[in-house]
Order: C-alpha cells, then structure tokens, then sequence
C-alpha cells in the first residue's frame, strides 16, 4: 500500500486544520471583542474568566490532549492489524468516558457547592458543559486519525456564535448578573460544537460495527485498563501545564485586580498563531508519526519531524516580531473601546509582549512532544511539562509577590517555562543533526523589518509602543485611527519581510509560497 504520510500530506493536513481554526479563531475573537466592550475588566468578569480556566483544564486533561497522546498511538496500531478490533476500541472508550464524566460533573457539583464565592458559583453553572466539551475533545482524536481535520478545527465555531449570543441577550443586566447566565449558556455551546464531530463518528463506527455492537460498549474492559497507565503519565504532564494556567489567573488576581482579565486578553491574541499554525502542525503530525513507528520506518519518522520543526519557525517567527511591534495597536483595534479602558489597553499590552515571547518555544514544544507519544514515550514530555510548571509557580510567586512586577510578569512566567520545556525535549530527542542556518536567515529579514516598522510607527503615526511604561497614555479610541495605525504597519512590516525574503533568495519562505499556490492549483 502507498505510503501517503509524506512531509506533503502533513502539510496539507495542517492547511485544512488550519482554515477551520481560522474560522474558530475569527469567531473566538469576535466573542472576546463583544466581552471586552460590554465587560472590560470588571471584577465579575474575573471571576467568570477564573472559573472558565478551571473548566478549559477539566477539558485538556480527560479529553482533548491526554486521550489524543493516549488514544491516537494505542488506536493506529489496532487499526493495522484490525480495522474492526480499532473500531471496538473506540467503542469501549467512547462509553467508558460517558460514564466517567457523568460523574465527575456530578461529585464536581456537591464539592464546588461546598464553597462561597463567585468564581465557585459561576463554576458551578458552567460545570455540566464540561460533560460536552470532553466528548468533543475525544472526539476529534478519531477524527484526526480518519484525516478528517476541518471539522474538528470548525466546530468551536458554533460554540462561539452561541456564547456571543449569550453576551448579546444579557447585556442590559449587571455584570455580575449577565455572566451567570452567560456560563449557563455555555453548556449549550460545548453540546452544539460536540455534536458537530457526530456525524463522522457514526459513519466510522457504522462501517464496522451494528448498531446493536455500538451499543453495547464493554466499560472500561481489559484493553482500555492496560491504557490506563500511558494515560495517567500524559494527564500528569498536561495537568502540569493546564493547573499552571488556572494557577496564573489566581495569581493575576493577586497581581492587579483586572489581572486576569488583562492575561486573558492578551492570550488570546497569542493563541491565534499557536493555533492556527503550532497545533494545526501538531495534529495532523501525530496520527502521521504514529504510523511510521508501527511501520518502523524511522528516517520518515525524524524526516517530518524535521520538516515540521522547519515549517513552525517559518511560520511563527514573524509572528513573534509582529507581537512586538503591533502588540499596541492590535490590542487596542479589538478592545480599546466601551469598558475597556486606557489603563487596561496597556496593561493587556504588556501581557501580550510577555506571552510573545514563548510563543516559539509553544510551538516548537507541541512539534517535538508528539514525536515521543508516537513511540508510546509518556514519561520524558512529562517531565518537562513538571519541571517548567515547577519553574513558572516559583517565578510566579517571585515576580508577584516579592518583586511586584505586576500581570506582565506572570505571561513572562510562562514564556521562560515555556523556553526550558523546549530546550528540555530537545536534547532528549535523539535525532539526525538538523541545520538552522535557513531559519536564521528568516529571523534576520524579520528583525529588520520589525525595526523598521517600529520606527515609522513612532515618527509617522505617534505610535506609543516606546514609551507604554509611562503612566497616563492616551492611545486612540477612534476606530479609524486604531484601524489606521494597525493595518497600515501591519502592510508595511509583511511588505517588508517579503521583499527582504525574496532579495536575499530566503528558501524556507519561497518554498512555502511556491506550495501554498500549487496547492491551490491542484483544488481548483
């Protein structure tokens, strides 16, 4: 049979993966637009952002990432041996994670009664979507092995339009009273983007099972125990990882009042490169890696490695310098108006440059990680994910409460932890040496450019990017001036960075442009 896991097919993967989050990702920042203007950063809003963590953590431990590390390697290889043995497998899971999760959101219900608070009670109303999103994280974990990527990648679409929704209808009522029935709202949305991966899940388990099979799962039978311990490896790496993120909201807290709000803000913005290029990579890289260890074929295996590690930097690098130089402007495009005050567009601003900086090493990390859950590997990425927890808490509980650097500090927490993960898996992973002279070149053309741009936005426009330590700024509440000062460097800087790429011959960068056009030749 014709290997089809070839860097080409990866790279197609990822693009599919990469139009529907860019999709998600346009509807998740028009959801955060909507809170940011009718919210700001009021402590109610907080308070829903804190409990919302905690959710976003129940979701990457039992069902999106850790069944991914877990379930994607142990199904590959049933699948090829016997494609009907796989599909039982994924039965015997899918009923089992029923059952588990029921009653995790219901012994979650009596403890979190248990305690006062806001961030309790809103915890609380958003606890049964939890039950939703997790199937949906599972989910897209057969999806992603059936080289079905778009629709796990589209579905949070449906999830946002209805939050939004939700900020819409509730608007009028005070803040503490609209958040509420905002998160009882969002058990709705998680049910609506879980049903999205349905369809595709019966037509995988209806080609090899009876309806009365599908029925009739074994809970948690032999095979699914003896996954149990990979699971609970990968769930205390990502629990490392996910905990520190819920951990950096309380900290926020203490902080600044708006803290957790100004990091939620500037996540976000992070988080689109992260998720349209890092994890776009990192999904379709793993079902990829998974199969050319069962078919021990290891030059494959180290030669996607290399391509992906290749394309992450080509395609984050300049989204590291574009954080910096159009961090400002961007942050205050999408949110400097309505409740969002000056104080808060710096402040988020600063956050974002902090996140900015570990957004290559994020990324490089969620490349290099899936090469050792291929091999069934749990113990070494979850050391790394342990000790830079360990090193983001102490720098944490540094910075806040020792330095009193404020919010910016714990988003530069996270970025150092995120630096010492990559270094760490790095060196653990054994393979072919790999040159970096062509990404280099790709970091130049950035860093002049970037430059470049900073200056024009300084003397043109009166950008105050240099000078937002200063107290009392006053940035633009405008929106034809935000949309000036933003669409008119982000030209000029990417204007720039081509041209540089095409004189100096940066291949990385033609190379990339050349297959993006031939492969909208092939589909059209």
């Amino acid at each position: 049979m014709k290997n089809v896991d070839t860097p080409q097919f990866v790279s197609r993967s990822a693009l599919r993966f990469f139009s529907g989050t860019a999709l998600s990702k346009i509807s998740g920042m028009l959801r955060d637009i909507a809170m940011a203007f009718y919210f700001g950063t009021s402590l109610s809003l907080a308070a829903f952002l804190l409990s919302f963590r905690f959710v976003y953590l129940a979701r990457r431990l039992f069902g999106e990432s850790l069944l991914h590390q877990g379930f994607i390697p142990h199904f590959e290889e049933k699948r090829a041996h016997d494609p009907r043995r796989a599909a039982l497998f994924f039965r015997d899971l899918f009923w089992s994670m029923v059952v588990f999760l029921a009653g995790l959101v219901f012994i979650g219900e009596i403890v979190l009664s248990l305690f006062e608070g806001e961030a309790f009670r809103l915890a609380r109303f958003m606890l049964p979507g939890v039950f939703f999103i997790c199937l949906f994280g599972f989910c897209t974990g057969l999806l992603q092995s059936e080289k079905s990527f778009f629709v796990p990648s589209v579905a949070p679409v449906s999830s946002n339009i209805v939050w939004i929704l939700g900020i819409l209808l509730f608007k009028n009522l005070s803040t503490s009273q609209a958040v509420s029935c905002v998160a009882i709202t969002l058990s709705f949305a998680f049910f609506l983007q879980w049903a999205m991966t349905i369809p595709k899940m019966w037509a995988f388990l209806k080609a090899h099972l009876s309806f009365r099979e599908m029925m009739r799962g074994s809970l948690f039978s032999h095979e699914i125990r003896i996954l149990l311990r990979p699971l609970m490896l990968g769930m205390i790496g990502v629990a490392s990882v996910q905990i520190n993120s819920a951990l950096d909201g309380i900290f926020g807290h203490f902080a600044s009042p708006g803290g957790p709000a100004y990091l939620w803000y500037a996540i976000r913005i992070q988080q689109l490169p992260l998720a349209l290029f890092g994890i776009a990579l990192s999904s379709a890289l793993l079902p990829s890696l998974s199969r050319a260890v069962e078919r021990r074929e290891m030059t494959q295996f180290f030669s996607l490695i290399a391509f992906a590690r290749k394309r992450a930097f080509t395609l984050i690098f300049p989204c590291v310098i574009g954080i910096l130089v159009l961090g400002l402007a961007s942050v205050n495009l999408l949110f400097g108006r309505g409740d969002f005050s000056q104080a808060a567009t710096g402040q988020t601003t600063l956050c974002l440059w902090s996140y900015g900086l570990g957004l290559l090493p994020m990324v490089l990390v969620q490349i290099y990680a899936p090469a050792f859950y291929a091999k069934k590997d749990y113990k070494t990425p979850m050391l790394g994910f342990v000790y830079s927890t360990g090193i983001n808490i102490t720098l944490n509980v540094l910075f806040v409460f020792y330095f009193k650097m404020g919010a910016a500090s714990i988003a530069l927490a996270t970025s150092i932890a995120a630096i010492y993960n990559f270094f760490y898996l790095s060196q653990k992973l054994k393979r072919p040496k790999e040159s970096w002279s062509s990404s280099l070149r790709v970091a130049i053309c950035c860093f002049f450019s970037g430059v470049i741009v900073m200056a024009f936005g300084y003397f043109a426009l009166g950008d105050l990017s240099i000078q937002l330590d200063h107290a009392n700024l006053l940035f633009p509440r405008e929106f034809a001036q935000q949309a000036l000062h933003f669409f008119s460097q982000m030209a000029l800087y990417f204007v720039l960075f081509f041209s540089l790429c095409k004189l100096f011959q940066v291949r990385d960068i033609l190379d990339l442009y050349s297959s993006r056009v031939a492969q909208r030749k092939s589909t059209s």
